[in-house]
């Protein structure tokens, strides 16, 4: 019931006026990383791949997202709603859909493809890949205001979640 609880609190969250980048507020004070960057990112089409220790959160309008749980504890620490198609394969747990939202904590990586609505809010040490349009936010660049962060970049970027 908790876990269920929490998802829901993170998906009005999303859902409110709140940035994704704001919302890392919120999860600075329920994950501890000493050694963690952020990552926001809204309005997205494309691909977004991450894989840290952390947690990220957010939704996708439509497409599909890839699970790979690195945690190894026997545990599972994710959870994703509004799919219509899952399977697994290579311990890889897949959902597709329209109206995707999903949580990921613990060690992770995770694959997003969407053809519109990706926004994600990560707090994790790892690193990342993204390639398309939408607006972003790598360790704060950009301030609060997603107004003013940079778009994706077309041709794909690197990064890498670290303070």
């Amino acid at each position: 019931m908790k876990g269920r609880v929490t998802l829901l609190t993170l998906l009005l969250l999303l859902a409110s006026s709140v940035t994704a980048y704001g919302a890392v507020g919120l999860l600075s004070q329920t994950t501890t990383c000493s050694h963690c960057g952020t990552l926001g990112a809204v309005h997205g089409s494309g691909v977004l791949r991450q894989s840290g220790t952390g947690v990220t959160y957010g939704t996708i309008g439509q497409g599909t997202i890839a699970i790979l749980d690195r945690s190894n504890d026997g545990v599972v620490a994710y959870s994703v709603a509004g799919w219509a198609h899952h399977w697994t394969k290579n311990g890889w747990a897949y959902f597709s859909g329209k109206g995707l939202s999903y949580l990921v904590k613990t060690s992770w990586t995770v694959r997003i493809n969407g053809s519109w609505g990706i926004s994600t809010t990560t707090r994790a040490h790892g690193w990342g890949y993204i390639k398309g349009t939408g607006k972003w936010s790598l360790n704060g660049a950009g301030g609060i205001n997603t107004g003013n962060w940079p778009s994706w970049p077309t041709a794909g970027r690197s990064f890498t979640l670290s303070s």
